[in-house]
């Protein structure tokens, strides 16, 4: 797959290249129920949401934390790169319904290297980087801490996703989650 932009896919070999394409190609934003494109709000997100494909957010260089997490995720498996998906957020049953309500869920990814475990940022830009830490518990917890912090201090779950279903809405990829976190002991890292 080769798409336009300063860094092109078949390029990815490493974390930092990772980075760097996501720099290069994909901006925060969304595409709606009605393929509007939404680019830097959220808006009627939680009425008009969907999750988008692969070749979906390359065409459109959008992406909200779940599809860039997704996008990363896909391209460290591009380039051999140990890598799992998470999600923090504050959490939701079944019976929310509040479409105004502002989201307060986070997708990020951590990359495993030598050694090593790495967080590669670019969905939240106050904190576009790679940051190093000694394990994933460490990872965790700083991440986790620095969105407990941003939602008033409300303990968040930490869920691990193993892929993003295509064109669910976000009530839909809540349940996704909330039925993941059935499967998984999860622990709130405050």
């Amino acid at each position: 797959m080769n798409i336009g932009g300063i860094m092109k896919i078949n390029n990815v070999k490493t974390k930092e290249d990772i980075l760097d394409f996501m720099k290069s190609n994909i901006k925060y934003g969304w595409i709606d129920i009605y393929g509007e494109k939404h680019e830097n709000t959220m808006i009627n997100f939680r009425k008009l949401y969907r999750t988008s494909s692969i070749e979906e957010i390359l065409e459109s260089k959008l992406g909200t934390c779940i599809e860039q997490v997704n996008l990363m995720h896909y391209l460290c498996d591009i380039a051999n790169l140990d890598s799992k998906m998470y999600v923090t957020r504050i959490y939701e049953d079944e019976n929310t319904n509040h479409t105004e309500d502002d989201v307060y869920m986070h997708c990020f990814i951590l990359v495993f290297e030598n050694n090593k475990v790495y967080h590669i940022e670019h969905q939240n830009f106050e904190k576009i980087g790679i940051y190093e830490y000694k394990n994933e518990e460490e990872a965790i917890k700083t991440i986790n801490k620095y969105y407990v912090k941003r939602s008033g201090g409300v303990s968040r779950p930490i869920t691990i996703i193993k892929e993003v279903p295509v064109g669910i809405n976000f009530k839909e990829f809540h349940r996704y989650i909330n039925n993941l976190d059935e499967k998984q002991q999860n622990k709130c890292y405050n």
